[in-house]
Formats: C-alpha cells, sequence, structure tokens
C-alpha cells in the first residue's frame, strides 16, 4: 500500500505520547511524592506528541470538516472509538495536572490515564488488524506491536527526563521484545500468501486466470493508495535500518548512559528510537498488499 506520511507521523507520535503518559501515571501508584518541573514537563510533552499526532492525522482526510462525524460511528468503527477514546485521555491528564494531590484520587486519576492511554493505542491498533483485504494486518502480532511500540517510545522519553537509571534494563527488555515481534512480522509478510485470482472467482487453484484488459486507462484514487510496489532489496535494506536505529543503539545508548553516568545519552536513545519506530511503521503499510491489488 501507498503509506501516507500524515497516518505514519500520528501513529509513531501518539504512540509515543500514549506511552509516555503510561509510564508516569505509572509513576504514581507506588507511593506519594510531590510534583516537580520534571512532572509538568512530562505531561506537557505527551500532550504535544499526542496533539501533534491527531492533528497530522487529519492532513490524510479528503473532507477535515466532516471529521466530527467519525466519532458517531463507535458502535460499529474502531476509528470512532479510537477517537473517542483518545479524547477521555485528556480529562484525567487534566485533572493530574491541575490536582497534583497525594491520596486515592490521584491514584485514581492515574489509573484512568494508564488504562485509557493502552486504550487509544490498542483502537488504533484495531484499526489495522480488522481489515480482511489486507492479510498482512490480520497477523497476530500487529496488535502487540502497536501497544509495545508505544510503552517503548514512551519510556525511552520518560527515562530522558528524569534520568532512571534503573529503568535502562526494562528498555532493553522492551526492546528486545518488540524487536522480535517485528520479526516474526516480516517474516510473516515474506511468506503469507495473497489470494490468487482464480480464488477469488472460486476456480481451482490449477485454473489460471489473467487480465484480459486493465481496469482503468489511467490512475485512479485506489490504485495510488492501494498499488505501491516496495522492492524487497529495498525493504531488507529499510528492515535493518529499523533495527538499528529504533532497537540496537538505543538498547546500547541505554546502558551506557545506565553504566557511565550519562543522562544525555538517554534523549540520544530517544530520538534513534522513534527514529527506526518511524520507519518500522513506514515499513507496516509499504509492504502490505490490498486485495484489490489483484484486479489492478
Amino acid at each position: 500500500m501507498n503509506p501516507a506520511l500524515s497516518v505514519i507521523f500520528f501513529s509513531t507520535l501518539s504512540g509515543a505520547g500514549y506511552g509516555l503518559w503510561f509510564w508516569w501515571a505509572s509513576s504514581l501508584l507506588g507511593h506519594n511524592r510531590d510534583y516537580g518541573i520534571k512532572d509538568y514537563v512530562t505531561l506537557a510533552m505527551g500532550a504535544v506528541f499526542v496533539v501533534s499526532g491527531l492533528l497530522s492525522s487529519t492532513l490524510h482526510l479528503g473532507r477535515k470538516e466532516r471529521a466530527w462525524r467519525a466519532l458517531s460511528q463507535w458502535r460499529s468503527s474502531w476509528l470512532s472509538r479510537e477517537g473517542i477514546v483518545a479524547l477521555l485521555c485528556f480529562i484525567p491528564a487534566a485533572a493530574l495536572a491541575f490536582t497534583p494531590v497525594h491520596g486515592s484520587m490521584q491514584k485514581g486519576f492515574a489509573l484512568a490515564l494508564m488504562a485509557l492511554s493502552l486504550a487509544t493505542v490498542f483502537c488504533t491498533a484495531k484499526i489495522y488488524h480488522c481489515l480482511q483485504t489486507v492479510p498482512a494486518w490480520r497477523h497476530a502480532s500487529v496488535l502487540p506491536l502497536y501497544l509495545l511500540s508505544a510503552l517503548y517510545t514512551g519510556g525511552l522519553w520518560l527515562a530522558s527526563i528524569f534520568a532512571i537509571w534503573t529503568f535502562a534494563p526494562a528498555l532493553a527488555l522492551l526492546a528486545l521484545l518488540t524487536l522480535g515481534l517485528m520479526a516474526g512480522y516480516w517474516r510473516n509478510n515474506d511468506h503469507a500468501q495473497m489470494p490468487s485470482r482464480s480464488s477469488a472467482l472460486g476456480l481451482p487453484e490449477a485454473r489460471k486466470v489473467s487480465v484480459f484488459e486493465n481496469p482503468h486507462t489511467e490512475a485512479n484514487f485506489i490504485s495510488k493508495e492501494m498499488g505501491h510496489v516496495l522492492a524487497r532489496k529495498h525493504s531488507s535494506r529499510l528492515r535493518e535500518l529499523c533495527s538499528l536505529f529504533g532497537f540496537v543503539l538505543p538498547t546500547l545508548a541505554c546502558i551506557a548512559a545506565w553504566t557511565l553516568n550519562l543522562p544525555v545519552l538517554y534523549s540520544l536513545a530517544a530520538i534513534s528510537g522513534m527514529l527506526g519506530v518511524f520507519i518500522g511503521r513506514w515499513l507496516f503499510f509499504a509492504e502490505a498488499r490490498h486485495v484489490v491489488s489483484l484486479y489492478y
């Protein structure tokens, strides 16, 4: 499929924002502590990531003035559910920002922010996972990949803000799990079989079906959106770059920051991790094949 940069920016930035909110809210559950400037920076950075991602997603809409109507289809649309849950996230986030009071109320808002953040990322993943027309996205790794990527990038940014030394092993484990799932998803893409024209017509696979005449004389919306082809050599190189920038370099930087007492390396790890996840998300769309390509 043709990767839309607006959607890729949306899923990468908003995922990092929700992951950052999740980890920060979880830190309020263990013990009572007073807010500092870093807490407000974390809340603000998460909001910037989330809002920037949501705004970038609107760039892909044909009729932007009708975007609000998507919220009304929550009974059947994961896109609608995602929008509603994304808006609900700002309620506990704002409550925690303006009521920094210890006690059960603070912990309740923190739990709500954690749950809603993960629910939003889950809804984002389900938008793609539920599509029967893109076989690659039906793989079981898609949902945990979106969730782990959000937790991973959000954790990198939290570590860069607070310089949490003991967080380095957890980030290394998240990197290992996410990369392992991503490698499994890539292997599935390499071996997955697209439905054939014969099976689409209910004929045996031995019966070869060919196109007598092209369906259109020029490109249209469907062929532009669904007909992207990525060369295998480019795919392999981009996978290597995704693994290197997204997981290998951030893990080494986190371990170095932990052992050498250099907190600036956490910031470099966060930037590198975001770049790698962005490349991986681009591949997620570029390598996917829509069944409508059989027609064209």
